[in-house]
């Protein structure tokens, strides 16, 4: 609640201590706004008389931040007259209530008011989720890696992007049906969250394809994740119906420390080109893209991307191993 009554404020948060709901307050609209990004909550009961901004002043402010915007906003005013109502509602509020408060008809509206936006964040949420696996979908996968791209550029620290993509996943629905791939990628999918970081996001990019968004991670920590997925996937084999189906994976990973001259789609376009050369290299591999600035010898990683034995495509090098490369 954003109201410089402290009368007020006190007045609602004993009406709806029955409602069960954590009740924040502030004095004013530049106070209302940084506790509604830190916080973000469900609802704002906003009073349209404030010192300073006013409550127009402040809504337009709320709505303008993407991390208040979609936060449902009722005006508080003892405003009879229809033109301010109008204006409200026009600039964003979902409802209006008039002091002096009605107990019972405030309840009723704020009940109103949190059912719509746990249905909005139910809708929202599942639009950016991939029904099969759980896991983000291509849209939220834009969405994520702008973000973390800005923070990272904002931060001067690395971001990784990993792409992986099971092998031979077309001869695994056609040998054991589609309800076996589909369980496939809902293993898949776990096992993949399971090798990367609390803090890293994971999406189905589409079909067999999944991509994680790292911020914070250079390339050698981006090869450990993705050695660990391509490692724990072919040592599981997914169970389906009594029949054991082997399943392998392959990885390309590109990072980048300089933000600032690279676009993000372009990062994820190099991850994407490396995994073609796993694929090329006889699959069950992580290739890496390393970037257009040069390593120093201290940080230079110490890895090489394995295969099995027996993968098809290329031989590989003498010692049984393929080297990370730069495309060209």
């Amino acid at each position: 609640m954003i109201d410089d009554s402290r009368f007020d404020r006190q007045l609602v948060r004993t009406w709806l201590q029955v409602e069960n709901v954590e009740f924040l307050e502030a004095d004013s609209g530049t106070v209302g706004l940084a506790r509604a990004r830190e916080q973000q909550p469900d609802l704002i009961l906003l009073d349209l008389r404030l010192p300073g901004w006013d409550g127009f002043e402040t809504i337009h402010r709320l709505k303008d931040d993407p991390l208040t915007r979609s936060i449902p906003v009722i005006f508080l005013s003892s405003v009879q007259g229809t033109t301010e109502k109008a204006k409200g509602l026009d600039l964003g509020a979902v409802d209006f209530v008039t002091k002096p408060f009605d107990p019972v008809e405030l309840r009723a509206r704020v009940r109103a008011a949190l059912r719509t936006k746990y249905l909005q964040d139910l809708l929202e949420q599942r639009a950016h989720l991939d029904c099969l696996t759980g896991l983000g979908n291509r849209h939220a996968l834009e969405e994520r890696l702008g973000t973390d791209w800005a923070a990272c550029l904002r931060r001067g620290c690395p971001l990784a992007v990993l792409i992986a993509d099971l092998d031979h996943f077309k001869w695994i629905n056609d040998l054991h049906g589609h309800s076996a791939g589909d369980e496939v990628l809902r293993r898949s999918a776990l096992t993949l969250r399971n090798a990367v970081r609390a803090g890293d996001f994971v999406a189905r990019y589409g079909g067999e394809e999944f991509v994680v968004v790292a911020p914070d991670c250079n390339l050698a920590g981006a090869v450990v994740m993705a050695e660990r997925f391509r490692v724990e996937i072919a040592a599981t084999p997914v169970l389906f119906n009594g029949v054991s189906i082997e399943v392998t994976a392959s990885v390309g990973v590109a990072t980048t420390f300089d933000p600032v001259s690279i676009e993000p789609a372009e990062v994820l376009s190099r991850a994407d080109r490396a995994l073609y050369r796993a694929k090329a290299a006889g699959r069950n591999a992580i290739w890496a893209w390393e970037g257009d600035w040069k390593w120093p010898t201290s940080a230079r990683p110490g890895w090489r991307a394995s295969r099995a034995a027996g993968a098809d495509g290329p031989a590989p090098t003498a010692n049984g191993r393929a080297q990370a490369v730069r495309p060209s």
